[in-house]
């Protein structure tokens, strides 16, 4: 590894050194630009003791001084603190953190696509109270948690993003999740094997909302810097790099002021149906994305810390062998680290709000991320080191803060170190029945464990795959082989679901998840990677929510 972070290669799953092309390390190191030290960061274990090395005065993060102060004792709460030096030196950044994340509940329960539920009241996509409709069916069964796709916001422009993992901010709720009301449009109406329309369902949705907005206005609401990007969106489009760089004059324009007013007003909105959800007594997962669009509300207010030039992606592997390439912008390590992790902190505080848990997607991500040129080919990538030891003690301390879990989508190409790092910081893994030789009753029991993802076939698709005699590839063929081995008696793709997730149920690990697509028996997989053929994330549920469980 060099000063960039830069790794000399990798090793894929099947153990081939890769070594990094000279070429692709001298475009990530112009991107990164040359390292330069930033504030002093501290990061101490709580209830830990040390001495200083001169006198400082300490300041703690509700702005309370401790006064002078020559050692730290373990009395110093959790949080971000200040240390200046009597002597008039540089101040440093006190980061005080638990060293374990809570710990993972033992029960049940069920991994939803929100958009994909649907019920009579839907407009033309699954919305919260259809979450809330879940969850209350959930919890009567005995069940004690839901995973539910990302909640991220998009661009409030169209077209709509279809993806829940390309939002235009990690730290702000979609507004399309909003249940309505008023009576369904009939163009809205949902029905099984109909396609989701964003587009539509927004334009009808934010016109309504609007109205309801417009009867009061909210003068007193202050809207936050993603309202106010989201105002200036509608005005400009979404892509802030074609926008003036001043903002000013458009922001003393009354429209603008009420639109960014709007976009708040949502927010709050959404807190109080996430609310509705939490009542029922399930224990709400929200998933944290990677990342985030480049030309949304997070890669302007981060543009100065972004590697722009770059996109995270992944190389290939036996379920992709073309690598993959997300189209998202990875932060700059060391600018990241010089801004006293600021932009982390927000998203993961964000993601932690209103739910109960927190699923973290290619959590690898935190140790070391693997970037390709924009416009390149994924097999032509490099990994690049994260400070993952700091990145994790911010986690466990906006985990605890939360009383929130913790659960590591730890799934590719893995280095061996990582997942004792994460369970030594009390993050759970995840176990999935397709990656998976052993069956479930060997599991850990510090695990998130399902028989498959959005990312992967469904159940009911393996078993057509499978029963067709043909399948895709030798990776397909080995999970049916895993599907039967667990379902050796079905003889229909509703038993071999049925079986699967008994067996599923029925492990080791602490907290089991079967999906809302095996529940219903669905054939096609919410999202693949890299089909662009597919009608990724827009696939609705076979069954209405009320016929789920």
């Amino acid at each position: 590894m060099d000063d960039w972070g830069i790794t000399e290669g990798y090793h894929d799953v099947a153990g081939v050194w890769h070594p990094t092309d000279p070429v692709v390390r001298d475009r990530i190191r112009a991107a990164m630009g040359d390292p330069r030290p930033g504030r002093p960061l501290w990061f101490v274990e709580q209830g830990t003791h040390h001495r200083l090395w001169n006198a400082c005065t300490l300041t703690l993060e509700d702005g309370t001084s401790w006064g002078r102060v020559d050692e730290l004792t373990g009395h110093v709460p959790i949080g971000y603190h200040d240390l200046t030096p009597v002597d008039g030196s540089p101040s440093t950044r006190l980061i005080v953190h638990p060293t374990r994340c809570p710990p993972l509940p033992h029960g049940w329960g069920v991994a939803a696509q929100i958009y994909a539920l649907w019920s009579d009241r839907s407009w033309g996509i699954g919305d919260l109270r259809d979450l809330r409709t879940l969850a209350e069916r959930v919890v009567a069964a005995g069940g004690s948690a839901i995973l539910v796709s990302p909640l991220h916001q998009p661009a409030p422009s169209l077209p709509q993003e279809p993806s829940p993992y390309y939002p235009s901010s990690r730290r702000a709720w979609n507004p399309m999740l909003l249940a309505m009301d008023a009576p369904v449009p009939e163009r809205l109406r949902c029905a099984a094997g109909q396609l989701i329309d964003r587009d539509d369902a927004w334009i009808a949705k934010r016109s309504l909302l609007e109205a309801e907005f417009d009867v009061f206005d909210h003068p007193g609401i202050e809207p936050s810097s993603i309202a106010r990007w989201n105002a200036h969106c509608d005005i400009l489009l979404a892509d802030w790099r074609d926008w003036p760089t001043d903002l000013g004059p458009i922001e003393q324009d009354e429209e603008w002021q009420r639109r960014a007013r709007f976009h708040e007003w949502l927010q709050q909105r959404i807190a109080q149906q996430l609310a509705d959800v939490a009542a029922t007594g399930v224990q709400v997962i929200g998933d944290l994305a990677v990342g985030f669009s480049p030309n949304g509300a997070d890669a302007h207010e981060f543009r100065d810390l972004l590697a722009l030039d770059m996109r995270i992606g992944a190389p290939p592997d036996k379920f992709n062998t073309a690598g993959q390439e997300w189209g998202i912008p990875p932060f700059v390590p060391w600018k990241l680290r010089a801004a006293g992790y600021e932009p982390f902190i927000q998203t993961v505080r964000a993601a932690l709000r209103g739910v109960h848990a927190l699923r973290m997607d290619h959590v690898m991500g935190l140790f070391r991320q693997y970037w390709v040129p924009a416009g390149g080919s994924p097999t032509e990538g490099a990994y690049v080191r994260f400070p993952a030891d700091e990145l994790l003690a911010i986690i466990c301390l906006e985990a605890t803060r939360a009383g929130a879990f913790v659960v590591g989508e730890d799934l590719g190409t893995v280095e061996l170190q990582v997942r004792e790092t994460l369970a030594a910081r009390g993050i759970a893994g995840t176990k999935v029945l397709w990656f998976e030789e052993d069956p479930p009753a060997t599991w850990p029991e510090s695990a998130l464990a399902t028989v498959t993802t959005h990312d992967l076939p469904t159940i009911a698709g393996v078993w057509r795959r499978g029963e067709s005699g043909d399948p895709a590839d030798a990776a397909d063929d080995e999970v049916f082989h895993r599907l039967r081995a667990v379902a050796p008696a079905a003889t229909t793709a509703a038993e071999a679901a049925a079986a699967a997730n008994a067996v599923l149920l029925a492990g080791s690990s602490s907290l089991r998840l079967v999906t809302t697509d095996d529940l219903a028996v669905a054939v096609e997989q919410p999202n693949l990677p890299g089909q662009n053929d597919h009608p990724n994330w827009r696939i609705r549920l076979p069954l209405p929510v009320s016929d789920l469980l």
